[in-house]
C-alpha cells in the first residue's frame, strides 16, 4: 500500500449485535490514609469507586457481519453505536488503536444490544 492509499483509505466494518453491559454510572470517594511507623508518618491518598462496571472492548475480539475478525490495531478508529432498544448506548472516552470503551443507559436493567460501525479515518 503506498503512502497515498494509505492515507485516503476509509475502512469500514459493520458489527451487528454486540451486548452492552457496561455502565457509565458509577460512584466513587475518596480517602486520606494515614500511617505512623517509627516515629515517621506517611500520608497515602486512595480513590475507590463503587458500581463501575466498566466494558472495553478489543477490535481484535469482534466479528464484522460477513464473519470476519477486525484487526487488533486500527489507527485512527472512530466507532459510531446504534441501539437496537429504547435504552440508548454510548461510548465513555476515547477510542485507542485497540479498543474502546462502551456503556448503555443506567435506566436498563440487563444487558442492551447495539449494533456498531466502526471506521478508520484517513491519516
Amino acid at each position: 500500500m503506498t503512502a497515498l492509499e494509505r492515507i485516503v483509505a476509509r475502512r469500514m466494518w459493520f458489527v451487528p449485535g454486540v451486548m452492552v453491559y457496561g455502565s457509565a454510572d458509577n460512584l466513587g470517594f475518596g480517602m486520606l490514609i494515614a500511617e505512623s511507623i517509627g516515629g515517621q508518618t506517611h500520608v497515602y491518598h486512595e480513590s475507590i469507586e463503587i458500581g463501575e462496571h466498566r466494558q472495553v472492548v478489543r477490535f481484535d475480539s469482534l466479528t464484522d457481519h460477513r464473519g470476519n475478525r477486525l484487526p487488533s490495531k486500527i489507527p485512527a478508529a472512530r466507532v459510531i453505536p446504534r441501539s437496537r432498544s429504547e435504552y440508548p448506548v454510548f461510548l465513555t472516552g476515547t477510542e485507542s488503536e485497540e479498543s474502546f470503551a462502551i456503556a448503555k443507559a443506567s435506566s436498563a436493567s440487563g444487558p442492551v444490544t447495539a449494533d456498531l460501525l466502526i471506521v478508520e479515518l484517513g491519516a
